[in-house]
């Protein structure tokens, strides 16, 4: 997975992923997927369509919607509703935030490569000013 993800091309990459969120025996664990892309700094949009069938959403719908929301939270990216959202919306909204997007880096005070997840928060000093970025990174 991480052989995919990496280039050396410098645009900026994004991983557009239409699913249901539901698992089917995959190969890779959710985490897996997680660090691969964080590390790769491909935020990934998620464009979720759930087949509610009769308008309730049942036990596996709702994990399906937590695991999109994680993906999409987790990298920086953003997660979609086909059923009740417009797509051409959602594509603009992608277009827009990779357009938008900016790379900050920092000097950790920590600097052992331990492999572990350091956490990182960003808060904008702007009210109402939304900011949406991966939740951390692997020392390496």
């Amino acid at each position: 997975m991480k052989e995919k993800l990496s280039s050396p091309d410098q645009h900026r990459k994004g991983i557009v992923m239409f699913s249901d969120g539901k698992d089917n025996s995959s190969a890779h664990h959710l985490l897996d997927a997680i660090e691969a892309t964080q590390t790769a700094g491909a935020p990934i949009f998620c464009i979720r369509y759930i087949d509610a069938g009769d308008g309730r959403l049942t036990a596996r719908n709702k994990y399906g919607i937590s695991v999109m929301n994680r993906l999409a939270l987790e990298t920086g990216g953003a997660d979609f509703d086909a059923v009740t959202g417009n797509l051409q919306e959602a594509f603009a909204a992608i277009r827009d935030q990779l357009k938008s997007s900016y790379e900050l880096s920092y000097a950790s005070t920590h600097p052992e490569r331990d492999r572990t997840f350091r956490k990182v928060v960003i808060r904008s000093r702007q009210p109402g000013l939304k900011v949406r970025h991966k939740t951390g990174y692997y020392a390496r």
